[in-house]
Order: C-alpha cells, then structure tokens, then sequence
C-alpha cells in the first residue's frame, strides 16, 4: 500500500487571449522515487496525442492572431513528389521564397507547417499557419505547384483549438509539425498543494451539476470558462482534471498583467478561512 505524500499540482499556461490548465495528484514517498506503472502501449498513445494537441494549441495561441493566416497547399498531378524527404524540400523551399519577401516588407516570418498523406486520396498536401504582413495573393502566388487557399485565422471562444487537433493529429502525417525557431514558447506556471481533496471534490460536484463556471471564474477572474472535463484514474484513484478559458474583453484593453494578478490570487488563496463555494475549512 502507497504511503508516500500525495499533494495536488496546478498547472497553468497563458497563452494570448487563452489559458488552459489540468489540476492532478503527484505521488511522492519519501526518500526515493515512486515506482511507476508502465502504461500500455495503447493508454501511451492516446496520452501522446492528448499532450500533442495541447501543445500545439498553447504554441498557436501564443504566436498568432486573427491578423494572422491559414494556408493549404496542394500539387498538381504533375507536380507531385514522390518521397517524404522531397516533400518536405519543397516546401522549405517555399517558406524560404516567404522569407525573403517578408524580410523585404522589415518583417520576420513565424509558422506553424505540416505535411500529410490525403485519407482517401493518398495525395501529398501541406498545411501552413503564418504570420500576416504579406498579402494573400502574394503567398498564394509564390506556391506555383498547384491549389493554394489562404485565409484569415479564424478564433472562436476556444481560439483556434479545432485547427491546431486537426493539425496535431498522429495519423497520415509524416511528422506531427514542424516550426519557425522565433516562436515563442508557452511557459507553464505551477502551484503545489494549494487545493486539498475538498476542492477536488468541489470541482468534480461543480461539473457534474454544470456549475464548473462559478468555480473556474472564481480563481480566474480575468477569463472566462469555456470548458472544464475531469476523469478518475482506475489505477491510482486520483482525479484528474483540465480547463481551458478565455480572456475577458476588458483586461486585455486595459493592459493588466495576468499572470501577476494569478500570482496574486494564488497567495491570497492560501489565507483565505473558507473553501470555494462557501464551506468552512
């Protein structure tokens, strides 16, 4: 039987208009290190793709804006490659033509790329986000192998969430994406142990009874919920749960500092007399 410390970890990314986050049990015994359970092949890959489409997420959010472009680029049939590596050299090339015109304009070019077998047609064809600057027709232009269709980025209260999935799905790609190295990486902020198992529980009643809101909002006072999800792990019984909110309006207009005014809220948490919700410590 595990008789180790057991505490509950916070972990927070803001990321432009966006913060998501997961709250989890870590196990720690004193003195060494926790055996862990090897998780089947199967649980591991589900696991990858769930932390893949995270990460992607934050790193689009981070980088890019309604100002900014979605891009898919197909072959004509004369045109087409025959091999991963040829592929992905044409389209470095083609980025490298972007580079140049962007860097003519005083601009520097950020993207987000991938390459992917076609699920039905086994065609070869890229997906691009980039930075705007350039116009549309310019970017489009430059391609010349075939279709390409460029559009503004489009968010809604989940931000581009859907398109980055998509991207960062593990089938047909030939790597999960590719990256400019002037992007700018989604840092995570961590808080140990400031919620016992009867917040866990608060937020697991919340989200069953579809209140999650009052909660999420409560310690998040500067987003808003779009989504909170919780699970139970079978194995070690922990509880296991991720939201994702958007930036009220008003803060990013006024120019607060979020991630302070989270710091703050989280120090002020720790002195507070009573549980979210109302109950008495």
């Amino acid at each position: 039987m595990y008789t180790g410390r057991t505490f509950n970890r916070e972990s927070v990314y803001v990321c432009g208009d966006y913060m998501d986050g997961d709250i989890y049990p870590v196990f720690q015994a004193p003195g060494k290190r926790r055996s862990r359970c090897k998780p089947t092949s199967e649980i591991q890959q589900k696991l990858n793709q769930k932390n893949a489409e995270k990460k992607l997420t934050r790193l689009v959010h981070s980088n890019f804006t309604e100002d900014d472009i979605a891009l898919h680029l197909t072959y004509r049939p004369s045109e087409e490659p025959q091999t991963e590596e040829e592929a992905q050299h044409i389209l470095s090339n083609y980025i490298r033509r972007l580079k140049r015109r962007y860097a003519k304009l005083g601009m520097e070019l950020k993207y987000i790329s991938c390459t992917e077998y076609g699920k039905t047609s086994g065609r070869v064809h890229h997906h691009v986000i980039l930075s705007g600057g350039l116009d549309r027709d310019t970017i489009e232009k430059v391609w010349g192998l075939g279709y390409a269709n460029s559009k503004r980025l489009q968010f809604n209260e989940s931000g581009v969430t859907g398109l980055a999935h998509y991207i960062a799905k593990d089938k047909h790609f030939f790597k999960r994406w590719n990256q400019s190295r002037n992007l700018t990486i989604p840092q995570c902020a961590q808080f140990d142990g400031q919620l016992n198992m009867d917040d866990i529980a608060d937020i697991e009643e919340a989200i069953e009874c579809g209140t999650q809101w009052q909660w999420f909002e409560d310690r998040y006072p500067d987003f808003q919920l779009v989504e909170a999800t919780c699970y139970k792990n079978n194995i070690n019984r922990g509880t296991y749960i991720h939201f994702e909110m958007r930036r009220r309006e008003w803060s990013g207009k006024e120019g607060v500092d979020v991630e302070a005014v989270l710091a703050q809220k989280h120090e002020y948490n720790r002195t507070r007399p009573y549980r979210h919700g109302g109950k008495a410590l």
